[in-house]
């Protein structure tokens, strides 16, 4: 057993359980005994990290030594704490730690918060430029709470993304990844493939295609979610992933992810064959079948329907050989939903609705370029409509 030294308890290997061990004492319980706290981790450095988050978070105490402490030692307090109150769930915890070791890249990481200053923070966000602009936004957005945290303990005495223009966001060298759904031609000839290949999880397939629905939401339904009588499809909840496995969430992704989905005809003979399923409605020999399984086949449909395939090629043995795969995945069914949506005329709002997003924004800026499509369309009728009015009028203006 290793011993640490200030007061900040024992950090250990368990042979028996294979992870770290870290113990150490936060006062006294009601019955006058030692309160010992245990964290278990992957590596000793993981388990160090969290015990100075936890010291950080009883009874509102801060670091034991401010002059010394560095970025990501509050970073991983702040994330912590949020976890702890429940104020983000387990995925959201895991996806904020991706963020933190975006940030450990960097030399901002292994600061001392109190020597950090402007020009740190704008050389940590230019060196991430390789990454998407979406891990950069998460990393910029990480780095100023864990700023304003500091602030507020008394760390430090100002956060410099509170200066007008001080920080520097930069723009990533990658392109955004387009928003595409299915063409027409495409969703036919899916539809087709997937109707001849008698695919185990096709149903899965056909619910994503004809509700926009998450694949983690479908794969988390039971029957009682399943409302034939007013058409409607109860989401209450998804697949969510923790450090160790994937698990049925008691939510959905968001807090505007609980609604209700209309059932269109294409489904309805489908579920009727599934009122009267125990449990879930999809599993795999009574187990949670994991998104990548579905992903896994939809490619293959995919690929098989010659849906946006090309070829690599692969060394086998002594040769190179081509294979044909596929770039798409299972999310372009939400995207193809929202987009036929779109085209039949429904209105951003309702589309919201039914999507489960957040706000309408979302909608508008996932969905820019079919939004856009279609308002040209719509002026361009205006103009029709205006011209034609000219024509009857029969008069020149000057």
């Amino acid at each position: 057993m290793s011993k640490r030294g200030n007061g900040e308890g024992t950090i250990y290997y368990s042979e028996k359980l294979g992870r770290w061990i870290g113990q150490f004492s936060a006062g006294y319980k009601e019955d006058g005994t030692l309160n010992r706290i245990s964290i278990y981790g992957k590596t000793r450095k993981e388990v160090s990290e969290k015990i100075i988050a936890k010291q950080s978070a009883i009874n509102g105490k801060t670091f034991i030594n401010k002059s010394i402490i560095t970025f990501e030692q509050i970073a991983s307090a702040v994330i912590t704490q949020q976890y702890e109150n429940n104020l983000i769930k387990e995925a959201s915890y895991m996806r904020k730690i991706d963020t933190l070791n975006l940030i450990k890249k960097t030399s901002l990481a292994n600061m001392k918060v109190q020597q950090i200053e402007i020009i740190h923070i704008n050389n940590a966000l230019s060196s991430l430029k390789d990454y998407s602009n979406s891990s950069i936004n998460k990393v910029n957005m990480l780095i100023n709470n864990t700023l304003d945290y500091a602030v507020l303990n008394k760390i430090i005495s100002s956060n410099p993304y509170k200066i007008k223009g001080a920080i520097i966001k930069p723009k990533s060298n990658k392109k955004d990844k387009k928003i595409e759904a299915l063409t027409i031609d495409e969703q036919k000839a899916f539809i087709k493939e997937l109707e001849n290949s008698n695919d185990e999880y096709k149903d899965i397939l056909l619910i994503a295609l004809y509700t926009g629905m998450r694949i983690g939401e479908i794969l988390a339904l039971s029957a009682e979610d399943i409302d034939l009588k007013n058409n409607l499809i109860h989401v209450n909840r998804s697949l969510t992933k923790t450090m160790y496995s994937i698990i049925i969430g008691d939510s959905t992704k968001t807090y505007s992810g609980t609604r209700d989905v209309p059932i269109l005809p294409q489904l309805l003979y489908l579920l009727h064959s599934y009122k009267n399923r125990i449990g879930l409605l999809f599993t795999n020999n009574g187990k949670i079948i994991s998104p990548s399984t579905i992903n896994t086949h939809f490619k293959k449909i995919c690929k098989d329907a010659g849906i946006r395939s090309y070829i690599i090629k692969k060394r086998k043995d002594t040769k190179f050989v081509n294979l044909k795969t596929s770039s798409v995945n299972t999310h372009i069914l939400r995207h193809t939903f929202a987009t036929r949506c779109i085209e039949s005329g429904m209105s951003a709002v309702v589309l919201s609705k039914i999507l489960g997003h957040k706000g309408i924004e979302v909608t508008l800026n996932t969905y820019t370029s079919v939004f856009n499509r279609f308002k040209e369309e719509e002026i361009q009728k205006v103009t029709s409509y205006f011209s034609s009015m000219w024509d009857c009028i029969n008069f020149t203006l000057k």
